[in-house]
């Protein structure tokens, strides 16, 4: 399974940023598991986001093959929009000769934005499938008027949401680094062990494509779940610790100038 939680970030005018973080761990039904797998997707042309969590092997392998077809402009329903229809279209008819028998329930987030700058609208959708009863269902979120959590899931889901009540009578209440800050707590405790790994970032803002944000965990670098090498350059890649604090990928301290965030008392 997995935890991933979905927030957006408001500033004192409107809707600034849409982020989805998520955790790293892989598991089978053996015990292994595997703490570098991948979770969070961005294209890197157009503003789309991607994650998932529950069954791994479908939403791990259909949702390049959807942002593939988003940058080509193939799923298109105007001069800038996207038809969500057609994406969720897409990832039906890929599932359509999925083996039934290996199937599990599952969850695919998708987030975009439409136009730029401060006119710039951001939309949420979340698709899900339950193999009970060899279903699909998508619904949207819509935005709030303050910072907050949009949707929680996944195994671990109940002890992110009790970090995100903690964090949420704390002094950085209805903020961004409080809901992402809330996800490491949750991640740090371990109290769900089909979650683990280093916490994993992507994010829309009100401009520009979607963007992969480096974490810093237990003093390591880490970019879509998987640990840098030392030889890998981190300069090109922005960085947030577990306080949300932007950070400097190379010295992995906050940046110059960069705002200080408290941890919870």
């Amino acid at each position: 399974m997995t935890s991933i939680a979905v927030w957006a970030g408001i500033d004192s005018r409107r809707p600034a940023s849409v982020y989805i973080a998520s955790d790293s761990r892989i598991s089978w039904g053996n015990g292994e598991r595997w703490n570098q797998g991948r979770k969070v997707f961005s294209s890197f042309t157009t503003p789309h986001i991607f994650s998932y969590w529950g069954d791994v092997l479908f939403p791990a392998l259909a949702i390049p093959i959807v942002l593939d077809r988003i940058e080509r402009g193939l799923l298109l329903a105007g001069d800038e929009d996207i038809s969500i229809d057609r994406v969720e279209q897409a990832f039906r008819s890929l599932w359509s000769d999925y083996p039934q028998n290996l199937s599990g329930d599952l969850g695919i987030v998708h987030a975009w934005r439409i136009g730029q700058y401060m006119t710039c609208d951001f939309k949420v959708s979340i698709l899900t499938y339950q193999a009970s009863s060899n279903t699909w269902q998508s619904r949207s979120v819509g935005m709030p008027k303050e910072s907050s959590m949009l949707h929680v899931a996944g195994s671990g889901a109940k002890f992110v949401r009790d970090a995100n009540s903690l964090w949420q009578s704390s002094s950085a209440s209805k903020t961004s680094r409080a809901v992402y800050s809330a996800f490491c707590e949750a991640l740090d405790v371990g109290r769900d062990p089909m979650t683990g790994g280093a916490p994993q970032i992507v994010g829309l803002y009100r401009k520009g494509p979607g963007s992969i944000i480096g974490t810093v965990h237990q003093g390591q670098r880490y970019l879509a779940g998987s640990r840098l090498l030392p030889h890998e350059d981190p300069t090109g890649v922005e960085w947030r610790n577990s306080l949300f604090e932007r950070i400097d990928g190379t010295r992995k301290k906050r940046l110059s100038g960069a705002q200080a965030h408290e941890k919870r008392p």
